[in-house]
């Protein structure tokens, strides 16, 4: 079976046959089937192959970047950044396929539970564990328009995440803290920013491609 027309058939079986290990693999650790995990694959695949700054069979960030633009509509280079920083530690100028199945997974068919790990890592801007109100500031500078007035704004909305999240009321917000409020409410999932594509790009991605 041709997965994708735009392939050469010869082509799509020899990177099918490379990466059929990975596939068996990830099939036990991610929400997609065998053949979803090898059209997950095979879209990587073509984006490594119009990539110039790719290296060593990896795609750069720049063409990641473009994604997260026309796939998932995530724009702002800030959470960007922080996202890079959340799926791999932002160590890498390249993304693995490993990495992008893991991260289409949990776009598109994570548990609230994955979800709450995965965002507080993108707020946990210096990743001690714990968001503290001046970093909390930061995330929501990016959260609200520039204009006279916004620092005022700024500091009464992280008073009021801080009342809301703090449960332990140690002037931080925990992991725990955050896990414990968005059992609670799911939809402070993304109080702190975005950090995952909103359902209509997700179900436009899920149609296109896992659809069969």
């Amino acid at each position: 079976m041709n997965l994708d027309a735009t392939l050469d058939t010869a082509e799509e079986i020899r990177f099918l046959s490379k990466v059929s290990g990975l596939v068996k693999r990830l099939a036990r650790s991610t929400h997609f089937t065998h053949q979803e995990l090898e059209v997950v694959l095979l879209v990587y695949y073509k984006i490594l192959k119009n990539d110039p700054d790719a290296a060593g069979g990896q795609i750069s960030r720049q063409q990641l970047t473009t994604v997260f633009d026309t796939a998932f509509g995530i724009t702002d280079m800030a959470v960007i950044r922080r996202i890079y920083a959340a799926l791999d530690g932002g160590n890498s100028a390249h993304v693995s396929m490993e990495t992008w199945v893991r991260m289409v997974s949990l776009y598109v068919r994570g548990t609230l539970e994955e979800k709450i790990q995965y965002c507080y890592r993108v707020y946990d801007i210096q990743r001690e564990g714990m968001i503290r109100r001046d970093f909390l500031m930061v995330l929501m500078r990016g959260c609200v328009r520039q204009e006279e007035g916004v620092d005022e704004a700024v500091k009464d909305l992280v008073d009021i995440l801080m009342t809301r999240l703090d449960l332990d009321r140690d002037g931080a917000i925990s992991f725990e803290d955050y896990r414990k409020s968005v059992l609670g409410t799911p939809l402070l999932l993304e109080c702190l920013g975005q950090a995952l594509p909103d359902r209509i790009h997700v179900e436009a991605f899920a149609t296109t491609f896992l659809v069969m």
